[in-house]
């Protein structure tokens, strides 16, 4: 069975909502956000496709300063254009010098001044100087289990009923990577095509003595069975070869230390149905920022 890539210039709008929570030891991070958004192929050649994604509102519930940064880093680089190959792999960002323009010509002075009273907002803001000198650097910032998962994958393509691939979700571990294999089961019903996936680590590619030696560094206890356990599953739903629903969920458990659960669900929606009062991104320093 195959899904084809839409080659016309039409939007879809998305409503999207990821959720994290990480637990280690007694400390609690977890998050709620929510988002409106618009994706549209923009150009197209026989060997690329570039895609324009526009975060149109969002609401985030976090419970760290991280959360609040993240959300506001997210309406300061869109739009953005992504480039994917033929099949819809992302490979690019197209509008990279326009964005890392933007930090610098006021920006980043207005994202300082939100943030002046908060420990950490020098470290933020080198991490992001640096993230923006570097292409290849910013492009990683979006390779992990993020929402961009749900559009920008291997799509466009002959599918078999059974298959399996390898997944690396670069710095899922701070410095580690996340090496996966995906079981994906396909299935079609008319226009409508099917696929679920699920995974398991790839101990061959993992390396997990690096993992033990960081959360035995992180505890001072140098006894500690890090037993990883993993649980994914994914649900892709494309009708007239156009993505209409998307649900993700990824689980690292190490039983009675450390556990990290990502969730997203996104399902495409009309025009009509956007907020109502959305943000103006020309507005962003009063709306968004806070200043």
């Amino acid at each position: 069975m195959n899904i084809l890539p839409v080659n016309t210039a039409q939007s879809s709008w998305y409503q999207l909502s990821s959720s994290n929570r990480t637990i280690i030891g007694t400390k609690v991070l977890e998050f709620v956000q929510d988002r409106w958004i618009e994706i549209k192929l923009i150009s197209h050649d026989d060997k690329q496709r570039v895609y324009e994604y526009t975060l149109l509102d969002q609401n985030m519930d976090g419970s760290a300063l991280i959360h609040e940064w993240a959300a506001d880093m997210e309406w300061f680089q869109s739009p953005v254009q992504i480039i994917t190959d033929l099949e819809g792999k992302f490979i690019g960002i197209n509008n990279f010098n326009s964005i890392a323009n933007c930090w610098q010509q006021g920006f980043r002075s207005k994202i300082a001044k939100k943030y002046r009273q908060q420990d950490g907002i020098d470290v933020m803001l080198s991490e992001t100087d640096k993230l923006l000198q570097d292409p290849k650097c910013f492009l990683q910032s979006f390779m992990g289990y993020s929402h961009y998962r749900c559009f920008f994958q291997p799509f466009y393509r002959e599918w078999q009923a059974n298959e399996s691939s390898s997944l690396i979700l670069k710095g899922f571990f701070g410095t580690i990577d996340l090496p996966l294999v995906i079981y994906s089961f396909t299935e079609q019903h008319g226009n409508t095509v099917t696929i679920i996936n699920e995974a398991e680590v790839d101990e061959e590619r993992f390396e997990r003595p690096v993992l033990v030696r960081m959360l035995k560094d992180l505890t001072n206890t140098y006894n500690l069975k890090v037993d990883l356990q993993t649980e994914m599953e994914e649900i892709y739903k494309f009708e007239n070869n156009i993505l209409q629903e998307a649900d993700l969920f990824l689980q690292l458990h190490v039983p009675s230390f450390y556990t990290v659960v990502t969730a997203h669900q996104c399902r495409r929606i009309e025009q009509h149905e956007l907020p109502k009062e959305r943000v103006d991104k020309h507005e962003l320093s009063n709306s968004i920022l806070h200043v």
